[in-house]
């Protein structure tokens, strides 16, 4: 069960590896992805849709956007082999292509 599974607004800010989606109620939410997802995010003020996992610490709420399903379970694979964290799965997403 995922808390928040999907993302979609207009893009606020773009970072090397974040971007802001702002909502239609407003809320900016920073979603982390990989160089793959970061591609087919288009410029500030497009429209995007975005697949997420979130991620919850004791000490920080962690969101992850994926622009297709197979990312997305390709990266929860990657996060449950032992000492492979998000970071590290985003790279290792960013390195390679998936096709569906």
């Amino acid at each position: 069960c995922a808390m928040i599974a999907l993302v979609a607004g207009d893009v606020a800010m773009r970072g090397d590896d974040s971007v802001v989606i702002e909502t239609a109620s407003g809320v900016g939410y920073r979603v982390a992805v990989s160089a793959q997802t970061l591609a087919s995010v288009p410029g500030v003020g497009g429209e995007v849709s975005l697949l997420t996992h979130l991620i919850v610490r004791d000490d920080a709420l962690s969101l992850y956007g994926f622009s297709t399903e197979l990312e997305r379970q390709l990266f929860g694979m990657l996060i449950g082999v032992q000492s492979v964290g998000p970071k590290m799965a985003l790279a290792a997403l960013s390195g390679g292509t998936t096709t569906d």
